[in-house]
């Protein structure tokens, strides 16, 4: 078995959208502030 299970594709898909719309950000910060503001 390759590659993403089918019900995961939809969240590697937005993780990865993420990533490229901050690619010039600081990751772990805009995450630390996500999770302050949201948490699990």
């Amino acid at each position: 078995m390759k590659g993403i299970r089918q019900p995961m594709f939809y969240y590697h898909l937005k993780e990865t959208e993420f990533r490229f719309n901050h690619r010039q950000d600081n990751l772990y910060l805009i995450l630390l502030k996500l999770l302050r503001e949201e948490p699990i």
